[in-house]
C-alpha cells in the first residue's frame, strides 16, 4: 500500500494567518490647488456670502486737453466677486470590539484617512470650480474638446502654452512672485510637455526658488505643479435609450439627443460623457435607460430640447425615481418630461469615441481665491459611557469645514484641454 504524505492542506485549519505589524500604504493623491488661491477669511457672525469689490481701471483720455476748457470727468466703476461658503464633513464609527481585536490601531488610521479626504474634498471643490473657467485653448488649435483627435498633435505642446501664457499675461494677469505664473498639470501631461528640451526641471533651479507643494518644473513664463487629483473626461459609446409610453411622459412628436454622463463614485468627478443618442418620441412617452452596469460609478442623463445639430445644449433629466441628483450603475433610469434649464453640456464637450481628454490650467495670482468661514475641525467622542452609548460600544471620529472657491477675475488664467501621448 502507497505511503501518504501529509501536506499543509491536511493540517491548514491549525494554521495561523500572520499579520505584519506594517500597513501598506494607500494611493497617493497631490493636492496643490489650494495652495495656489489667494486666500481669504469670512468672519463669524457675518452671513456665509464672501464680496470681494475691484475698481475698474479708468479709461484713457482720447483727446489733448483745449486750453482755457474743462474736460469732460472720467467716470469710475467697480465690479464684484461674490461666493456662498459650504461646508463639508464626514465621520468613522469604530466599535470598541473592533478597537479590541484588530491587529493594528484602526481608530488611529481613521483618523489619517479623514485627513487625506478633507484635502482632498477641498481640491476637488477648487477643481470644479476652475473648470468652469470660461478662457480655454485645446491641443492642436482645433475649435473645441469634439474635435480633439490626434494623440500626437493635438496634446500640450511649447506654441500651446506659449499660446496661453501671452494671453492671460496681454489681459493683465499678476505673476506670483513677479516672473513666472503658475501652472498645474495631471502625470499625463506632465510627460508630454517633459519631452521639450526648453523644460527646466524643479531640481535645477530649487536652489533660488522656494518650491511649491508638487512643482516640477519651469517652462514658458510658468512654473509647473502636479496634481494626480486632475480628472479627465473620456469620450463613451452611447448607450441604449428607449422611448416608452408607459409610464407616461410629456416628452412630444420629436427627434431627442439623450447622452449618459459618467461620474467618479468615489471623488464625484465628471469622468464621461456618451456620445449624442437620437431617440424618436411620440406624444406623451418618456425616456428610459439602463445604466452600465460597472460597479464604482454614477450617472446622470443629459435630454436634448429638440433634434438639432451636434453642438447643441442639453440639459441634466430629472429621473423619476433616483431620489438624488445621482444614478446608481445597473440601474433602470426614467426620464419623465424633457428638461429645459439646469445643468447642461454642449455636443461640442463630448470627446470622440474612446478619446481621453486631459486638463491643465495657467493661472496668474489672485485669480481665485479659497474663502474660509470655518477652518477644518476634526472630533473624537471621548472613551466614556454616554445616554446615547452607555456601554461605550463605539466612538466616532469626523471632520468638518465651511469654504467657497471662487474666480475672482477669468482673464487671469485659461484651460488647455489636450490628449497625451502617453495616457
Amino acid at each position: 500500500m502507497a505511503a501518504v504524505t501529509q501536506g499543509f492542506s491536511s493540517f491548514s485549519a491549525d494554521a495561523v494567518t500572520y499579520i505584519a505589524e506594517k500597513t501598506l500604504m494607500i494611493a497617493k493623491k497631490n493636492v496643490v490647488f489650494q495652495q495656489l488661491g489667494d486666500k481669504a477669511q469670512l468672519p463669524s457672525n457675518n452671513s456665509k456670502t464672501f464680496q470681494y469689490t475691484r475698481y475698474d481701471r479708468l479709461a484713457l483720455p482720447l483727446s489733448a486737453l483745449t486750453e482755457g476748457s474743462t474736460p469732460d470727468n472720467t467716470s469710475m466703476s467697480i465690479s464684484t466677486v461674490s461666493a456662498v461658503a459650504d461646508q463639508w464633513g464626514a465621520y468613522v464609527i469604530i466599535s470598541d470590539v473592533a478597537d479590541l481585536t484588530i491587529k493594528h490601531p484602526v481608530m488611529q488610521k481613521g483618523i489619517d484617512l479623514m485627513g487625506y479626504q478633507a484635502a482632498e474634498t477641498v481640491d476637488r471643490e477648487i477643481i470644479n470650480v476652475l473648470l468652469a473657467g470660461t478662457q480655454v485653448y485645446y491641443g492642436g488649435a482645433v475649435a473645441n474638446r469634439a474635435a480633439l483627435s490626434s494623440t500626437t498633435t493635438d496634446v500640450v505642446t511649447t506654441d500651446l502654452v506659449r499660446k496661453a501664457v501671452a494671453n492671460i499675461r496681454s489681459l493683465g494677469a499678476h505673476e506670483y512672485d513677479g516672473t513666472d505664473y503658475m501652472a498645474v498639470v495631471d502625470p499625463y501631461v506632465e510627460m508630454d510637455i517633459s519631452k521639450d528640451s526648453t523644460f527646466q526641471l524643479a531640481a535645477s533651479y530649487s536652489n533660488i526658488k522656494v518650491l511649491q507643494n508638487g512643482e516640477v518644473g519651469r517652462w514658458m513664463g510658468a512654473r509647473w505643479m502636479r496634481s494626480n487629483l486632475i480628472p479627465s473626461v473620456t469620450g463613451n459609446a452611447q448607450s441604449s435609450f428607449t422611448s416608452p409610453a408607459s409610464p407616461a411622459g410629456t416628452f412630444t412628436t420629436a427627434n431627442y439627443r439623450c447622452a449618459l454622463a459618467k461620474y467618479d463614485a468615489s471623488t464625484g468627478f465628471l469622468i464621461g460623457l456618451e456620445q449624442n443618442s437620437n431617440v424618436a418620441f411620440t406624444n406623451l412617452d418618456s425616456l428610459a435607460v439602463t445604466t452600465p452596469a460597472t460597479a464604482g460609478f454614477k450617472y446622470k442623463v443629459f435630454v436634448g430640447l429638440a433634434a438639432g445639430a451636434a453642438a447643441d445644449i442639453m440639459y441634466q433629466g430629472v429621473e423619476s425615481t433616483a431620489g438624488s441628483d445621482f444614478i446608481a450603475n445597473n440601474a433602470a433610469a426614467v426620464v419623465l418630461a424633457p428638461p429645459v434649464s439646469g445643468a447642461s453640456i454642449s455636443g461640442a464637450d463630448i470627446p470622440g469615441s474612446a478619446k481621453v481628454v486631459h486638463f491643465s490650467w495657467v493661472i496668474g495670482k489672485e485669480a481665485y481665491t479659497v474663502i474660509d468661514l470655518q477652518k477644518l475641525q476634526t472630533f473624537i467622542t471621548p472613551n466614556q459611557a454616554s445616554d446615547s452609548d452607555p456601554l461605550i460600544q463605539r466612538r466616532k471620529a469626523g471632520w468638518k469645514l465651511m469654504f467657497k472657491s471662487v474666480i475672482n477675475n477669468q482673464n487671469f488664467l485659461c484651460r488647455l484641454e489636450a490628449l497625451s501621448a502617453f495616457a
